[in-house]
């Protein structure tokens, strides 16, 4: 799937950097893995992509505002940021902030679009391989 390369390089410089902040499991490197996993999973489905991308690259930027309701600080983050009017409409920068509020596992009902649905299944695949992960290295420290 082509993303548009301004959109990537706006994000790169100016979302991506946000993550650095965060704890471990939230650094630039979740996000871009949940970036990679949701345009593979956005092949099987008729969505724009650069708008899976955007979900992907803000669905946790609310963190810097805590983890208890940081999707709902990432809708926020998405709804604010005007760059996102160079490549996006009103209707889907709506769309993206409601996708990024949706992806939250624990929210305990299901995203209200398909970007929504495919960036929680991205997180949550992501998760789960971090999950795993933790539990084989405890299993091998004595």
């Amino acid at each position: 799937m082509n993303v548009n390369e301004e959109l990537i390089r706006y994000v790169e410089r100016e979302i991506l950097p946000r993550y650095d902040a965060f704890d471990r499991a939230h650094r630039r490197d979740h996000a871009l893995t949940v970036i990679a996993a949701s345009l593979r999973l956005a092949r099987y489905y008729e969505v724009n992509p650069d708008m899976v991308y955007a979900v992907a690259a803000y669905h946790d930027t609310g963190l810097r505002e805590g983890r208890e309701r940081h999707h709902e600080a990432s809708a926020r983050i998405v709804r604010g940021d005007r760059n996102l009017r160079r490549w996006f409409t009103e209707a889907e920068v709506a769309t993206i902030a409601e996708a990024a509020e949706d992806h939250r596992a624990s929210s305990g009902r299901p995203p209200r679009t398909i970007y929504g649905r495919i960036v929680a299944e991205a997180d949550r695949v992501r998760s789960e391989e971090r999950r795993v992960g933790k539990e084989c290295r405890s299993r091998r420290s004595p």
